[in-house]
């Protein structure tokens, strides 16, 4: 043991150093505290705006699909001609709500989130279809939601969780409720109001989402800025600042407005008019004041200097290496993969994560050049795959010289048929171009009934009245002479009597629809579903699983008409060219009923509607 005297110098030297010490320790700590605290806000802040722009877009999505079934309510004729149309007796009108109840049902179970379809008509009776029957609340149809509808423009209105003032009464059963005013398609005159009450769980659980801590709270306004959901429904909004929404920037993207008591992220649909605010009091993240007590406790003050000396060292070496990769990894992340690492001087850990890293980064970016060129390839190697099974090349100057032998020799009828049997062989063997308008293919069916009616002494006939603009569709080739051929042959070839081919086309939002009807045989039912399944097969097969389908039904296809093996080759290779040209959703459909004949419809997408002008 010795003693230490304070007055002398290595006392005076041990007491400054060992407070000068603790000084520089506590400031330390409390600096790495508060540092650490805003970048743990900072981080939460920006993970908020990435859960907010998400939620939007969620939002956005239901949006659009409440949108078009709307849209689809609103164009079904039978709803439209029942809506237009006044009954003066009771019966009569029970009889219109039972059509209406039947129009309606076969909407609704196409939305699962649907819960009641309701339209209201201007006398005021309302005709509904829900998957459980509620009494209707008729404070409602004087209610605000229902004088916004009157006053609308015809646009989608959306109600929200209107809670107790929602059309239909519900007990502990919230619904989402939106509507637009209905108008006769043709007179433009308003014959009604439709009102949809939607499930709000995806709502909910899409701002449940955006919950940092049990305090936070999320809302979503309408553009006329009424409340329409938030995260925690029926409970009153305790914040009366989150009313006066003018004090609040929102644009697309979402945005950082805190302030010094809340963490706020804002964020606004500029189709929907929807604003959505999320709050969160501060401070978002509490660090324990204990454990830092308890770390000023346990280590020494010399060991702390020591500790901070070399913990400060080693995690600048550690951390900005490691930090380069972050940043790096984050740019990989956006989808660029033109970064590098630059190889610094560092831990050997480091630099093979580097030099791997780069590797692996220009092997990813290799792979996505030469997918996207295999992808490209490949569909264009199964589309002139397809195509070739349809489109043998024909020896058609053999047939013109034939043509023109037998002009001279004044046999007109024949020359003809030889001539109309050179222009098809021509068309199906030029694939210079794999894309032909519906003009040029009528043109060649022209050719193709010319034949035909030699064939069958002019009894099987074809007709079109198509408007001059939908000549201009654009198709793949040879789809139409496959789809009258089987109409032809296993349609209309056994009849004895007269026989019509009627060719129309119409055009349905962004998609042209050209049907062929014939009045022949028609198709027995059962295969009927047989080949309608061996289409949607067609549809969903990837190409592996396409070309053994393709073999399959060489050696068993399934007969279209019920008489030939194999007639429906052609059927089935036109529907799988236009899926491979179009995607899913477009195609062929069929229809049909035994001895009154076939109706097949060509699905194909209006490319006049997305070319961009001349």
């Amino acid at each position: 043991m010795f003693g230490l005297r304070l007055n002398t110098f290595r006392a005076r030297l041990l007491m400054w150093t060992l407070l000068s010490t603790l000084a520089l320790v506590i400031v330390l700590a409390g600096t790495f505290y508060q540092y650490t605290a805003q970048q743990i806000d900072l981080k939460v802040g920006e993970a908020a705006q990435r859960n907010v722009s998400q939620a939007m877009d969620n939002f956005s999505l239901l949006a659009r699909g409440y949108d078009s079934l709307t849209k689809s309510i609103m164009s079904n004729t039978e709803i439209q001609r029942l809506l237009s149309r006044e009954e003066t007796t009771p019966q009569d009108e029970f009889n219109k709500e039972l059509l209406m109840m039947g129009a309606l049902g076969t909407i609704f179970y196409s939305y699962n989130e649907v819960k009641g379809i309701h339209v209201i008509s201007p006398v005021g009776n309302v005709y509904s279809y829900e998957s459980t029957t509620h009494k209707i609340n008729r404070n409602f149809l004087q209610g605000d939601f229902m004088d916004e509808l009157r006053q609308s423009d015809g646009s989608l209105v959306w109600g929200g969780m209107l809670g107790n003032k929602s059309l239909t009464l519900r007990d502990n059963d919230p619904v989402f409720t939106l509507g637009r005013e209905m108008t006769n398609l043709v007179t433009r005159r308003p014959i009604g109001i439709l009102v949809i009450e939607a499930d709000p769980r995806n709502l909910i659980s899409s701002m449940n989402n955006l919950m940092i801590k049990p305090e936070s709270r999320s809302y979503v306004f309408s553009a006329s800025d009424s409340l329409l959901v938030s995260s925690h429904p029926g409970e009153e909004i305790t914040n009366p600042s989150l009313t006066e929404l003018s004090r609040y920037p929102f644009q697309e993207q979402a945005l950082d407005v805190s302030n010094k008591d809340n963490l706020i992220v804002t964020a606004e649909d500029p189709k929907l008019g929807w604003k959505l605010i999320t709050i969160t009091p501060k401070p978002v993240a509490k660090l324990e004041m204990a454990a830092a007590n308890r770390y000023f406790i346990i280590v020494t003050v010399a060991v702390i200097l020591l500790a901070i000396a070399i913990a400060f060292i080693l995690s600048r070496s550690i951390s900005k290496p490691i930090k380069s990769i972050v940043q790096e990894m984050r740019r990989v992340e956006r989808g660029d993969l033109s970064t590098k690492i630059q190889a610094d001087k560092s831990y050997e850990e480091i630099n093979y994560l580097n030099t791997h890293f780069n590797r692996m980064v220009s092997e990813i970016n290799g792979l996505v050049v030469r997918n996207k060129i295999a992808a490209a390839s490949e569909k264009n190697a199964q589309i002139h795959a397809l195509q070739s099974q349809v489109n043998p090349h024909f020896l058609y100057n053999t047939l013109e010289m034939i043509y023109w032998l037998l002009d001279e020799q004044d046999n007109e009828k024949l020359a003809n048929l030889v001539l109309s049997l050179s222009r098809i062989f021509r068309y199906s063997s030029d694939w210079r171009n794999s894309v032909a308008t519906l003009k040029d293919e009528l043109e060649q069916i022209g050719h193709y009934m010319l034949i035909i009616g030699a064939r069958s002494d002019g009894r099987i006939h074809i007709q079109h009245d198509i408007d001059e603009e939908l000549l201009l569709t654009e198709l793949p080739k040879m789809t139409l002479q496959p789809l009258i051929e089987n109409a032809v042959i296993h349609g209309l070839a056994s009849y004895t009597g007269e026989g019509t081919i009627t060719i129309t086309a119409c055009r349905d939002g962004q998609v042209i629809e050209i049907q062929i009807r014939d009045d022949g045989a028609g198709i027995p039912p059962a295969k009927l579903e047989e080949l309608q399944q061996s289409l949607k097969r067609a549809e969903r097969l990837e190409w592996n699983e396409l070309m053994e389908e393709e073999k399959r039904s060489q050696r068993e296809e399934p007969a279209i008409y019920g008489r030939s093996k194999g007639s429906g080759a052609g059927f089935l290779n036109v529907h799988r060219r236009l899926v491979l040209e179009y995607g899913a959703g477009y195609g062929l459909r069929i229809e049909s009923e035994e001895h009154k004949g076939t109706v097949v419809t060509i699905v194909a997408p209006d490319l006049s509607a997305i070319k961009p002008k001349a």
